[in-house]
């Protein structure tokens, strides 16, 4: 049994299909797939393994429910089975490349991420906003450590406590920052992390106006980071790049005089290589505000 695992709170979209999903009629939503990829989405580096017992207990679902949605996963090859643990195997990894395979991540972005790598001898990671997360999609290692979470492709963040995010939040209309804020109450990570709903608003306005943010001690002690968007060619953000220093190599100061305009540069090399993919990128920011599950 996984331990530290608390019931979940019923959600709407638990059980039975929302009155709305992304505009189409309820007959057309699929509850069961919709479990299903809930189920999937339980595992984590912090719960590598789950019980029937414990997915129960995080879904809402009855443990009966939650053991046919496991061996249903079993056999379709995404979970191994070992008794009554369950744990994801390979073939989870198809789900992910399938989405990053469709548009050519690596060729355009990562050479401006290594730019700013080569240039600040910090990591530089480009990530998207996916409901309440952001989603690292590419990145680039200097090899060197910047906080004490491992951070790849595929890692998701809350977006309240991310550079990243809140840059990302900070262009969102109004009404989708009042749903995220009302379905996502903000918690502190460190003494340093803002809480309150409004400064948050307040922060968000700031950002939007100054077209970056950064982020002092909030996410981890003694951890600056600062991240700046990257625009698509109507102005909607479609991505953020950030990076990210320990106290002991950077202040305030120095990220916003030399690390800010390295960035900048790269968001804008960015931009201008999705542009000229010819590619429709706006379906990569999927932002999801509306109380879906994240």
């Amino acid at each position: 049994m996984v331990k530290s695992v608390k019931a979940a709170k019923p959600k709407e979209s638990r059980g039975r299909a929302p009155s709305m999903v992304g505009g189409i009629k309820r007959a057309d939503y699929v509850s069961a797939l919709a479990r299903g990829l809930d189920v999937l989405r339980l595992f984590s580096e912090s719960r590598p393994q789950l019980s029937a017992s414990d997915v129960a207990l995080l879904t809402g679902l009855s443990r009966a429910a939650a053991r046919r949605f496991l061996l249903t996963l079993s056999e379709l090859g995404y979970l191994r089975n070992d008794g009554e643990m369950f744990e994801p195997r390979p073939k989870v990894l198809e789900l992910g490349y399938t989405y990053i395979s469709t548009w050519r991540f690596p060729e355009l972005v990562r050479p401006y991420l290594q730019d700013v790598v080569d240039t600040l001898q910090e990591n530089c990671s480009f990530a998207v906003l996916d409901g309440s997360d952001v989603v690292y999609l590419a990145r680039a290692e200097a090899r060197r450590i910047v906080q004490s979470i491992t951070v790849s492709v595929g890692t998701r963040i809350p977006a309240g406590l991310s550079s990243l995010g809140r840059v990302l939040l900070a262009y969102q209309s109004a009404e989708k920052i009042d749903a995220f804020l009302e379905q996502h109450p903000l918690r502190a990570a460190t003494p340093m992390t803002i809480t309150d709903p409004i400064l948050f608003r307040k922060r968000l306005s700031t950002i939007r106006e100054q077209g970056w943010t950064l982020l002092n001690g909030e996410f981890e002690t003694e951890l600056l980071s600062i991240a700046v968007p990257v625009f698509w060619p109507d102005g909607e953000p479609v991505g953020a790049i950030n990076v990210g220093a320990p106290s002991s190599r950077a202040n305030a100061e120095q990220m916003e005089k030399v690390y800010l305009p390295v960035l900048k540069k790269a968001a804008d090399g960015i931009a201008r290589a999705f542009a000229a993919s010819g590619r429709d990128l706006s379906r990569i920011q999927t932002v999801r505000l509306s109380g879906e599950i994240p």
